[in-house]
């Protein structure tokens, strides 16, 4: 059997090959380097010992790597079990949202509407100054011209009686009563007929 040094790999030269060499000490007796000798089959079986150890060691990380996944696994399902609890809830207040927008739009539009009204009312409460105003100034010149007329119908039913002058006021044409109207009113004849200028006559 012939050896190699593992320090000098000279080779060395075992007459007897039925001698087991296994487990013992070999020296070199060329550089006198020493070693314990082990065969391809020692060194095969001890890595397939240190495989296997390795493997074993292996297989229990993955163990407890797939064990911490399975429990990632669970947390992350339970998660996403209660994201999709809450984006139900979301999707009901997004229709939340979108009805009370909805009602917004609609108030917005009431308010609009009510601005108008408002307008409309401010306008026709204007109107209705002015047009009363405009009918109580009418109302002043009908009954200025009434008085007028009835006194002048007055005279003219009494021609006896002493006229009294007319005041006229020239800036703005107006008509003014007589001064002494209401005297002739007191002083009428109760027993007499009085007759007005728009055609009746009433009886005392």
């Amino acid at each position: 059997m012939i050896l190699k040094c593992i320090n000098c790999r000279c080779n060395i030269v075992v007459s007897d090959e039925t001698v087991s060499l296994e487990g013992k000490l070999i020296k070199c007796l060329n550089c006198k380097e020493e070693w314990i000798y082990h065969s391809k089959t020692f060194f095969l079986e001890s890595r397939l010992l240190e495989l296997e150890q390795d493997l074993n060691k292996k297989e229990l990380q993955i163990n407890d790597q797939n064990t911490e996944y399975s429990k990632k696994i669970d947390q992350l399902q339970q998660e996403l079990e209660n994201k999709k609890k809450e984006l139900e809830k979301q999707k009901k207040l997004e229709e939340k949202v979108s009805t009370f927008e909805g009602r917004i739009t609609d108030t917005e539009q009431l308010n609009a509407e009510q601005a108008l009204l408002e307008t409309k009312i401010f306008e026709l409460e204007k109107n209705v100054k002015k047009t009363s105003d405009e009918i109580l100034d009418k109302n002043k010149n009908i009954e200025k011209k009434a008085n007028y007329l009835e006194m002048k119908a007055n005279l003219i039913q009494n021609p006896n009686k002493e006229k009294k002058q007319l005041v006229v006021n020239d800036s703005t044409n107006e008509v003014v009563n007589f001064s002494t109207y209401e005297t002739q009113k007191k002083t009428k004849d109760q027993n007499k007929k009085k007759y007005f200028f728009w055609g009746d006559k009433d009886k005392d």
